[in-house]
């Protein structure tokens, strides 16, 4: 018999430690990584004990900003999803989504749950059970979001035009380097938002809070910078998890561009022995919010050889 119970702060020392073993965890769902931004949620996190009060899953979750009566795993995170252990059975699974629905009925009165499914190149096995049981409960796909990934296993070439931007790039004597100082992180952020200001957009977290993470996480988030005469002009923000890599930021300042500084990051990062340890390296997202395929940057990132992977959300009426 599995119960679901209420997540509380004095269990987090046990919920990283189930991350750290689970079949199907990023560094996203961490604790000391999720609660960066603990402030800005109402938590609704569960987990899940067996019989013997051993923990057999984990669903980060929030109740959502915009209607008290939906809870969403998780708002603050790319992607949420029931976090198990390698061994767990499917039946185990089963009655881990059931427990869910009902703690989400019962106890907080919910009639929504809204669940952003793991993409499957971040599991270290297979960990689809979860569509299965949405699907069986009724559960509607919401959302689709196109990401594009490399197999470090098994790479494309880069095309042409990428090609082109590495020669230029070495030609006017870019390093690439792990960026160690503070100074740095704060130059490469302020870099970004001039980028997605001309977006319309700003970075989901400040600089200090970057930081922050990087000095929790500092073999997990790491930022590599392009140095032109000792100056930053481009950059990504490194996110290692158990199989994948991904480019959590990217951006290049004008005199980047011109030299194609972010070019040579990134072909720097798929040589990089960190990255080659796991399988895949993740760029992101490229379609908008409303679905829309951002078809400019589809094509740079397909560019360094990388192809889909979607982002799936689905909805459950409670």
């Amino acid at each position: 018999m599995i119960k679901a119970i209420r997540y509380n702060v004095a269990m987090a020392d046990r919920w990283d430690e189930f991350v750290s073993q689970a079949r199907n965890s990023t560094l996203l769902h961490m604790r000391q990584y999720m609660d960066y931004h603990a402030d800005r949620f109402r938590d609704a996190s569960l987990v899940f004990l067996n019989e013997q009060d051993k923990i057999v899953a984990l669903l980060p979750a929030c109740v959502s900003r915009k209607d008290n009566g939906s809870i969403v795993s998780h708002e603050g995170l790319t992607y949420g999803g029931y976090i198990l252990a390698p061994l767990t059975h499917t039946a185990v699974v089963e009655e881990v989504f059931n427990a869910s629905l009902q703690y989400y009925r019962n106890n907080m009165k919910a009639d929504i749950l809204v669940i952003k499914h793991i993409p499957y190149i971040y599991n270290s096995q297979p960990c689809d059970e979860e569509l299965y049981f949405i699907h069986r409960q009724g559960g509607q796909l919401i959302e689709r979001g196109l990401s594009q990934a490399i197999d470090i296993s098994a790479p494309l070439p880069m095309n042409k035009l990428r090609q082109r931007c590495l020669t230029k790039a070495r030609n006017n004597n870019i390093k690439v380097a792990i960026a160690c100082s503070q100074d740095d992180w704060t130059t490469f952020h302020q870099l970004l938002t001039n980028v997605l200001r001309r977006h319309n957009t700003a970075p989901v977290h400040t600089a200090d809070e970057l930081w922050t993470l990087h000095s929790r996480f500092p073999q997990q988030i790491v930022l590599y910078g392009a140095y032109k005469d000792n100056c930053l002009v481009a950059g990504t923000i490194l996110y290692h998890s158990p199989t994948v890599t991904h480019t959590q930021y990217l951006a290049a300042s004008d005199i980047g561009k011109e030299c194609g500084a972010l070019d040579l990051v990134i072909h720097e990062v798929t040589h990089d022995n960190a990255v080659k340890t796991r399988r895949y390296l993740d760029f992101g997202i490229s379609s908008e919010h409303d679905g829309t395929l951002n078809h400019g940057l589809t094509l740079q990132k397909e560019g360094f050889g990388a192809r889909g992977v979607c982002y799936d959300i689905y909805k459950i009426t409670l």
